[in-house]
């Protein structure tokens, strides 16, 4: 009897996430909405549940996803004619482990790419940096200034934040370099990912 119990709470207890449901990403809600006619030059959302996309805060240039063991992943990037942009990532890994590893690769692409020319720009000098954040189980601050000639095109702040086997990405290109101001989302995102089955 007690053999037929426990198979039965294993049938019923729950796998590991391999889907991200509708509308779970903070911005998605407005993301999915139809944009008036007036808006429509104004600003607009692209949604990707492409696996294979890099990710967001991707200080090598890799064209395509490079960590292992991606399960279902979603990214949302939002463009304003300021002109401004910025953009949230979730990509669910088979495992914290997984998801550890991507995260601690991230780190390393940072020393790895810290300064270097754009692709597509060679004049155009591109330098990374990381900072500390706090959010989920681990979590850095990183992002890029780009010059040429010695002053400041560009800024993009980002943050990345595991928790389990999640994380989270969230990045802007608005204002200095201060990725405190995206910990908040973060901080959302790592508490809703929860009730995703298996990733906490």
């Amino acid at each position: 009897m007690i053999s037929a119990t426990l198979a039965l709470l294993l049938a019923l207890s729950p796998v590991a996430a391999t889907e991200i449901p509708k509308n779970f990403l903070l911005i998605e809600r407005d993301a999915r909405k139809k944009l008036g006619p007036m808006q429509v030059d104004e600003e607009g959302y692209t949604i990707s549940d492409k696996l294979t996309a890099p990710l967001e805060l991707n200080p090598c240039h890799r064209r395509r996803a490079t960590d292992l063991g991606r399960v279902a992943a979603r990214t949302i990037t939002h463009w304003t004619s300021a002109p401004s942009g910025s953009s949230e990532q979730l990509v669910l890994y088979k495992s914290p482990r997984a998801a550890h590893t991507a995260l601690t690769s991230l780190r390393a692409d940072v020393k790895r790419c810290a300064r270097r020319s754009s692709p597509s720009q060679p004049r155009l000098r591109i330098q990374w940096r990381t900072s500390q954040a706090k959010a989920g189980d681990e979590a850095v601050g990183m992002g890029y200034q780009t010059r040429q000639g010695g002053s400041v095109n560009q800024t993009i702040t980002g943050i990345v934040a595991r928790r389990g086997s999640a994380l989270m990405i969230y990045t802007t290109d608005e204002g200095f370099y201060d990725p405190g101001r995206l910990t908040k989302n973060a901080r959302k995102m790592a508490v809703k990912v929860c009730q995703l089955p298996g990733v906490c």
